[in-house]
């Protein structure tokens, strides 16, 4: 009985560990880095005092794209969530629509993935064509979301005005109005 005991604990342990491997792995592993708008976090630098991070990413070009950069003088609402991330999910409709109505008034809307998978890319993107997201996804590495003073939960939203400065961080599901507001706020 005790052997059976142990000889199931140990598979039991096993298991866990390999489901945890599979979710600590490097997504830069891949051999693409984009796909439609999702692209694999390339690097991050840490922002300073109330700075945002400035981060990279590649385009459809293979062009390195530095997040300080394609904002400069820009709103910018940025969505931590994950696919597995049911509240995440629910806001993602309010985000394409917010990012269709504010592309003309110059904020951007930009969505950090913290899935983790051996095809992350292809997780990631197969999920943004299915629900039609239209704007850039970057997936993090982990590395991202430490340069940000790490997240308390998913979603985590990070309002960042034209001079590239954190100016709010929201934390759970949000509605439409409350983005729209926070968005206002910083136009």
């Amino acid at each position: 009985m005790y052997r059976t005991y142990i000889a199931l604990l140990a598979v039991s342990l096993l298991a866990c560990q390999s489901k945890t491997g599979q979710q600590q792995t490097n997504p830069q592993q891949s051999s693409s880095q984009y796909d439609g708008n999702v692209s694999l976090l390339v690097s991050n630098e840490k922002g300073m005092n109330e700075q945002a991070p400035n981060f990279t990413w590649l385009d459809e070009n293979g062009t390195r794209v530095s997040f300080a950069e394609f904002s400069k003088g820009k709103p910018v609402l940025i969505n931590f969530w994950a696919t597995w991330c049911g509240p995440c999910v629910r806001e993602i409709p309010d985000l394409i629509a917010l990012n269709e109505e504010y592309a003309a008034k110059g904020a951007l809307i930009i969505g950090i993935s913290a899935d983790r998978d051996d095809n992350v890319l292809a997780l990631v993107s197969g999920f943004a064509k299915e629900h039609n997201i239209n704007y850039q996804i970057v997936i993090d590495n982990g590395n991202l979301e430490g340069a940000f003073g790490g997240l308390q939960g998913y979603p985590t939203t990070f309002y960042i005005n034209k001079d590239g400065k954190i100016v709010k961080t929201l934390i759970g599901m949000q509605s439409k109005e409350k983005f729209a507001q926070e968005l206002n706020a910083i136009l």
